[in-house]
């Protein structure tokens, strides 16, 4: 009789902290959210020229939570894709705000402000599946 074994999962682990694991998953969420806010602000400040200030308010809160994300992926002992994912939001999180504070003065950093925020979205809702309940 051969013996097979299930590929390692991806998923958090629960082993003593399953506190911080809630936390990573309702991070995770709130990104989703505020990412989904962010597009909305943005496009009120093109089309209508609403104020931008809260866009970027929340844009530093939104690397704020990611780099937090990056440690409770590792607390939550995670393992390969997950890590990445996080570490890969955090990266794309501070390129967004750079691309945003210059996009002031250039039109190119403007003009990759926007599909990069596509990119994050993406991202955050493939990161907040990867560690929904049930995949651990």
């Amino acid at each position: 009789m051969i013996e097979t074994t299930a590929p390692p999962t991806a998923a958090p682990t629960t082993t003593g902290r399953p506190g911080l694991l809630t936390a990573y998953r309702v991070l995770a969420g709130l990104s989703v959210l505020i990412v989904l806010v962010q597009a909305a602000l943005a496009g009120r400040h093109i089309n209508l020229g609403a104020g931008i200030e809260l866009h970027g308010i929340l844009g530093n809160t939104l690397f704020a939570i990611a780099v937090v994300m990056v440690v409770l992926s590792f607390l939550t002992q995670t393992r390969g894709v997950v890590v990445g994912h996080a570490v890969g939001f955090a990266a794309l999180c501070f390129v967004q705000i750079g691309l945003g504070y210059v996009g002031r003065d250039t039109a190119e950093a403007a003009a990759w402000h926007i599909p990069n925020g596509v990119l994050l979205m993406g991202l955050a809702v493939a990161h907040l599946t990867l560690i929904l309940p049930g995949r651990d």
